[in-house]
């Protein structure tokens, strides 16, 4: 009797056992489940959450009107073109060789008998026409000038072998239009006053 007894206590908490652990089986493998299926919420009240973007329509199509984009391109192109030239000619006017120019005719003799005083560009947006590179030496220029009497175009035209020469100063002329039509033309380089040096 004592060991039927023994046998069957030791079979009912065998049991038990298998029935508590089949219970804590279950338990964490339905933790883990709900684990991973959860998706935590995002703090909506914290200062680094953003929400995520949305579009309410479609994104236009850059394609859809070639000739409209064609348009916009050549009007680009050429409001680029237009800037560059207006920057390259107001670089011009501020050279040195330009100052220098301007210099000389309002020291000059023959300029000032001719153009009167205060000798200055023809306007306030002057344009100089021809090639000005002292970086290869190369000076071919023309614009226009006014004084107190009359208007004329300068032209200058100079070279140098490099950076060390000075330039070798080859036409440097005063046109002036008369009123009969002919032109008269000084050649600057002959003043004895002033000797033109760049």
């Amino acid at each position: 009797m004592i060991s039927r007894n023994i046998i069957s206590s030791i079979r009912k908490a065998t049991i038990t056992n298998n029935l508590g652990l089949k219970r804590l089986i279950s338990t964490s493998v339905f933790l883990s489940q709900k684990a991973s299926v959860t998706i935590p919420r995002p703090n909506v009240t914290s200062k680094d959450y953003k929400p995520p973007v949305t579009l309410d329509r479609e994104l236009p199509d850059p394609f859809r009107n070639k000739k409209l984009n064609r348009r916009y391109f050549v009007a680009y192109a050429i409001g680029i073109t237009l800037s560059c030239i207006f920057i390259f000619n107001y670089e011009k006017t501020q050279s040195p060789i330009i100052t220098s120019t301007l210099y000389f005719l309002r020291r000059s003799q023959p300029s000032t008998d001719s153009l009167g005083k205060d000798i200055d560009f023809t306007s306030s947006w002057p344009w100089i026409w021809g090639t000005l590179n002292t970086v290869q030496g190369i000076i071919d220029i023309e614009f226009k000038v006014q004084g107190s009497k009359g208007a004329g175009v300068v032209k200058l035209n100079a070279t140098r072998e490099s950076k060390l020469h000075p330039f070798d100063v080859h036409a440097f002329v005063l046109e002036i239009d008369n009123k009969d039509g002919s032109k008269q033309i000084i050649d600057l380089t002959q003043d004895p006053n002033i000797d033109f040096d760049l």
